[in-house]
């Protein structure tokens, strides 16, 4: 009778095990989907963006489902060639052709952040780039420390691998 605390002796078995190509399509096809919408519905709702007196507005156009379709698939193409990437060998120039598509993601991405900034108040606007700057600080922060932490733990394993071939 298994008591509580118990852990199946087949689940154990089964997380040694790498992933079968046919999930690894799976999971690659629904990261794929799901980013291709996500990143769709951000680049469209920067073209669904209107001015008016208090700020801004929402207005659903054809350029906004213009932009989406194109912005996903864009998105679409980037996460074929992340697994093509991640189950074959890849050639160098469709490396470079992934540093250009995830170059391209990253300004999008930079550009999404900024775009909305020219809505805000003149008046307002230093408090909110006061608050950007300390956001990004410690965001930083954050990152100079999970970097700290990864190269510890990558010399604690190589150590321990060393140990152990001694």
């Amino acid at each position: 009778m298994a008591q509580c605390g118990d852990v199946p002796q087949i689940a154990l078995a089964d997380m040694d095990q790498k992933p079968s190509g046919a999930s690894a399509s799976t999971l690659f096809r629904i990261a794929g989907i799901g980013a291709s919408m996500a990143f769709g519905a951000m680049v469209a709702s920067l073209f669904a963006l209107r001015p008016v007196t208090d700020g801004f507005a929402f207005e659903l156009n054809a350029p906004t489902i213009v932009s989406f379709v194109l912005a996903a698939t864009f998105a679409w193409f980037y996460w074929r060639m992340v697994a093509r990437m991640a189950t074959e060998k890849s050639p160098e120039h469709r490396k470079r052709k992934f540093m250009v598509f995830s170059l391209g993601l990253v300004l999008v991405g930079i550009v999404s952040f900024l775009y909305p900034l020219k809505f805000i108040p003149e008046e307002k606007r230093y408090d909110v780039f006061f608050g950007l700057a300390l956001a990004m600080a410690c965001i930083g922060g954050v990152g100079v420390v999970m970097w700290k932490v990864k190269k510890f733990l990558d010399a604690d394993l190589k150590r321990s691998e060393e140990d152990v071939d001694a």
